[in-house]
């Protein structure tokens, strides 16, 4: 589908073939591809039901999201420039050389770290953030599993472990808020091990990727970041994602914000 650049899909079978109605639409959240059913049968999965048009048809839009809106779109990516140039002219200016000299002088390795992760419709991004981690540490172990950052991790440094906690790692990530890969505010985009981990065994995992990535987002501000070793945790993560999705609006965001701001002067104990 990916390489057919598919970006709507309408399924039109009969009432009885629910099973692989639920299949097309499965395929279609894979790869965050728009799907609209002509609306002959009972039963589905679905939420955020809108009833459309194409020519004389009518169809049923099985996901109507606030972003789905130009305008809302646009209005966002808008606060997004504004946002990030603003931070880069009064904070980045005088705390990106401080921090710099501090990560230089504190260990050997690069100032900054670099990650392919995933962001809208699943393409990959490069995710940018300050070094915490000795230089050249891995991220896959022996047994080639993913290795999340941990409480007590040897590979952290001590500087590493103060930028985690106040998350000052992830101010780099302005920059990919200013290129257009990502967003100040929406879901966490995760490495794409842990991506290639969850996708088939946490519900919904690959609809967090319908709208733009965040440098913060509503699953962070309520405790849901960092480590997630259950898939329990992972779950919980997504459907505040999901949540935020769904119910996006400007005041949503600025309420994140606000929540990431008064975290980053507490501290976040699940940063780590």
């Amino acid at each position: 589908m990916k390489e057919l650049h598919v970006d709507e899909v309408v399924i039109a079978l009969p009432t009885h073939q629910n099973k692989a109605i639920q299949e097309c639409i499965e395929v279609c959240d894979q790869y965050s591809t728009q799907t609209r059913i002509l609306p002959d049968f009972e039963q589905y999965t679905s939420s955020n039901l809108q009833v459309n048009n194409i020519g004389l048809l009518s169809v049923i839009n099985i996901r109507e999201l606030p972003l789905d809106k130009e305008v809302n779109r646009l209005g966002k990516r808008a606060f997004d420039i504004a946002f990030s140039i603003l931070f880069f002219i009064l904070i980045a200016s005088w705390l990106f050389p401080i921090l710099v000299l501090i990560i230089k002088l504190s260990s050997k390795g690069p100032v900054f770290f670099k990650q392919e992760r995933w962001g809208l419709n699943n393409e990959k991004i490069t995710c940018y953030k300050f070094r915490t981690m000795v230089a050249e540490s891995q991220d896959i172990d022996s047994d080639g599993n993913y290795q999340q950052a941990s409480k007590d991790d040897p590979r952290i440094t001590t500087i590493g472990a103060f930028l985690r906690r106040t998350n000052l790692d992830e101010l780099p990530q302005f920059w990919n808020v200013l290129i257009g890969n990502m967003s100040v505010v929406g879901p966490r985009p995760h490495p794409t091990p842990l991506n290639l981990a969850s996708m088939h065994t946490i519900d919904n995992y690959m609809l967090r990727h319908v709208v733009k990535p965040g440098i913060s987002g509503w699953a962070q501000v309520n405790g849901y970041r960092g480590e997630t070793k259950l898939p329990g945790t992972m779950q919980k993560r997504v459907n505040f994602d999901l949540y935020y999705i769904h119910r996006w609006t400007f005041w949503f965001d600025c309420q994140i914000i606000l929540q990431t701001l008064i975290n980053m002067i507490r501290g976040d104990q699940n940063a780590y």
